[in-house]
């Protein structure tokens, strides 16, 4: 059952711890608390039923996705305010929220992106990210389905036409937080060199009646200007929950108007195009049955836990430009893989950035440069860190997994 006033209370916490490492100058830690509060607060405002509260939640939402903008452009928004402050200008509370769009790495602003028409766009972003598939820990099944539906009918249109009439997938992708559902997206995006939309619940859900389903319209419309696109909705479940369920009050409309957008979406062959539609999601049980039928999001794929593999490709790229860190100390990266297994890759990128924060410390104590991290450090720190995805999480997507919920 949810709890909406503990859910609150966590979401307050990440908010404070957030601050804290900002202001400790930890970005990468920072920006996971960052994340952790935006899910938490989807879930908030999934659950509200004050139309007040949940329009000041969505705000707050926001605000928050400004900052991981700013973190993306590495930008400490934090320890800003505080110069900002220290040196007598005016700034706007604790948090500076300075409205920027949400970008990702090596894309351009989507306000002042034009469309191949010379339209601006107000959900896409035209310039592709820089990082691919190849980028991408694990996630076989995956990185398969894409390069089978996606990649194949623009490298090889003869052959894959031969087979299928339509190019492109609608993928829904769901498992715990922190493991790579939304930068698997952007891969994919960077793969395609394609345009590419990230829509949140945020960017959708309106206090006015009627205006949330013609964002739903014109994001569509919008894709439409494009050959190749992709449509990542992300926190799926806040936007298309059970038409059965209590949750579902203020998405039933929204719900209608991207069944009826969705249908008329797919690319014929005469059209040469490829469109990607992509769902993520937490709660996959949550979602309307009508979102994950045939032709919807059709292709469902478990994003778990990283195994051995994904999780030695990601300590392995943590220190691949500072070797020094993991060589001749008493510790082996077998071991850290074998240390991490059971946290998300999130959890495993904050711990890595904790290690590193701690060895710089003592190096500068020393005053010495290039000093190793120890098992020490690494079992001090994993102490230290809470398991973000819980056992029974996983065994709710075990369940759905085999259809039984």
């Amino acid at each position: 059952m949810f709890n909406y006033e503990v859910k609150k209370s966590t979401y307050q916490q990440a908010l404070s711890q957030a601050k804290i490492v900002f202001m400790q100058n930890d970005m990468q830690t920072g920006l996971y608390y960052l994340q952790r509060a935006i899910s938490l607060n989807a879930e908030l405002v999934a659950h509200c039923i004050v139309p007040e509260i949940k329009s000041t939640l969505i705000v707050e939402g926001q605000k928050l996705n400004e900052l991981v903008a700013k973190v993306n452009q590495g930008i400490n928004p934090f320890l800003q305010t505080q110069q900002t402050t220290n040196q007598g200008q005016s700034t706007q509370g604790a948090m500076p929220y300075q409205g920027a769009n949400q970008t990702s790495q090596g894309a351009q602003s989507v306000t002042s992106a034009t469309s191949e028409q010379g339209q601006s766009l107000k959900f896409f972003q035209k310039e592709y990210p820089s990082i691919t598939l190849d980028d991408v820990a694990g996630l076989e099944e995956v990185k398969s389905q894409i390069r089978l539906n996606v990649i194949t009918p623009i490298n090889n249109p003869d052959l894959f036409y031969s087979y299928k009439d339509e190019a492109g997938c609608q993928i829904l992708m769901y498992g715990p937080p922190g493991c790579g559902k939304s930068f698997v997206a952007e891969a994919i995006a960077g793969e395609l060199k394609c345009a590419y939309a990230i829509i949140n619940v945020y960017d959708i859900l309106e206090k006015y009646v009627g205006e949330a389903p013609k964002k739903i319209a014109s994001i569509f419309e919008e894709a439409k200007q494009f050959d190749n696109c992709l449509i990542f909705f992300d926190e799926l479940d806040a936007l298309f929950a059970s038409r059965d369920s209590d949750d579902s009050a203020h998405t039933k409309d929204v719900l209608t108007a991207f069944l009826t957008c969705l249908s008329g979406f797919h690319a014929k062959k005469e059209e040469k195009r490829v469109r990607v539609i992509i769902g993520a999601t937490n709660r996959p049980w949550a979602l309307d049955s009508a979102v994950i039928r045939g032709k919807r999001f059709d292709t469902h794929i478990y994003v778990g836990l990283p195994d051995a593999t994904a999780r030695d490709f990601l300590i392995r790229k943590s220190f691949k430009n500072r070797p020094s860190l993991i060589e001749n100390t008493d510790i082996t990266t077998e071991e850290m893989v074998e240390l991490y297994d059971g946290y998300s890759g999130a959890d495993i990128s904050a711990m890595i950035e904790k290690l590193k924060t701690r060895v710089l410390r003592r190096g500068i104590e020393l005053n010495q440069a290039g000093l190793p991290i120890t098992k020490e450090d690494v079992l001090i720190v994993k102490s230290e860190t809470r398991n973000s995805v819980t056992k029974e999480s996983l065994e709710l997507f075990e369940s759905f997994k085999k259809g039984e919920i």
